[in-house]
């Protein structure tokens, strides 16, 4: 009852929590979303489509217009709009918190949806003994147990008496602690930190072939790259500068001048000309997500 009753002042949105209107509200809420869940269940994919592009452009046109329309500063609990226009605003604020706590609660419908399909496909593979179904078993056994003894052990937290689990170090700790963390600490972490050294490899072996000086453009990426890698190695950076301390204007040609140089006039520049062209991208594609003009993931 606490998610409609939470926002200050009392709005549209929301009622006394465990008041009939609240109640009310929410078994109102509750019916329109069950009806529309049939309903589109049951819709053939001409009726379908239209419904999810309207879904999909009323929901990204609330928060254009949360960002472009005024909103109410210094704002009291009892101050009521003097126009239509300040009522809309009023409506358009007090609507934001609720509409994050929507998207909040459909994101979570959306994870419990992935979590289906993975069992679906695993759990057939493993029935069927399809090809490399012993990794289906093992992806399945991990995602099982990892869900159980993080549910024991968030359980267990929740009771006063167990706050000092809280604490460093293993006070308190029971099974359920032990095997979340021989679970998370000892093994996911553990192996995301292997997969990312192996990565490693496979990133020196691309700037291994990209640096091969080829062309002129391979050729100046070589040379900075190594005057940036040399002036990170103090030993060297060390002997280079004592080198040059004795011509004028030293200080102009030690590494880490040089380095310094590069990232502050060749690659931050650079870098905020890829974020530009990037946001641009990002831009496009929500305005065809937007707009529904993206046919790609099953809308077409």
């Amino acid at each position: 009852m606490e998610l409609f009753a939470q926002v200050a002042p009392k709005t549209f949105w929301n009622a006394p929590n465990s008041s009939t209107e609240l109640l009310v509200k929410i078994f109102i809420g509750l019916a329109i979303g069950v009806a529309l869940f049939f309903g589109l269940m049951a819709a053939p994919t001409q009726v379908r489509k239209p419904v999810l592009f309207t879904t999909t452009f009323v929901s990204g046109l609330f928060y254009v217009v949360f960002w472009l329309f005024p909103q109410p500063i210094n704002r009291q609990p009892d101050d009521a709009p003097r126009n239509a226009m300040e009522g809309f605003s009023f409506w358009i604020s007090d609507s934001q918190a609720v509409i994050a706590d929507v998207t909040n609660i459909v994101a979570a419908f959306l994870i419990g949806l992935g979590i289906y399909s993975l069992l679906k496909v695993h759990a057939g593979r493993l029935v069927k003994q399809q090809k490399d179904w012993g990794f289906s078993a093992v992806l399945l056994v991990s995602m099982l147990a990892m869900v159980i003894f993080g549910y024991g052990d968030f359980i267990m937290r929740l009771d006063p008496a167990n706050s000092k689990m809280a604490g460093s170090g293993y006070v308190g700790w029971t099974f359920w602690q032990f095997g979340k963390d021989l679970l998370f600490n000892g093994l996911l972490q553990n192996m995301d930190a292997a997969m990312f050294s192996i990565v490693a490899f496979y990133i020196l072996s691309a700037a291994y072939r990209a640096f091969r000086a080829r062309s002129i453009e391979a050729t100046i990426l070589l040379v900075t790259a190594l005057i940036v890698m040399l002036s990170l190695m103090g030993l060297i950076e060390f002997y280079w500068g004592s080198s040059v301390d004795g011509l004028h204007l030293s200080n102009n040609f030690k590494l880490t001048n040089i380095a310094a140089w590069l990232g502050k006039n060749i690659q931050t520049p650079a870098l905020r000309g890829i974020d530009f062209g990037v946001g641009i991208g990002l831009m496009a594609m929500g305005l065809r997500i937007w707009l529904s003009l993206e046919k790609t993931g099953g809308t077409s």
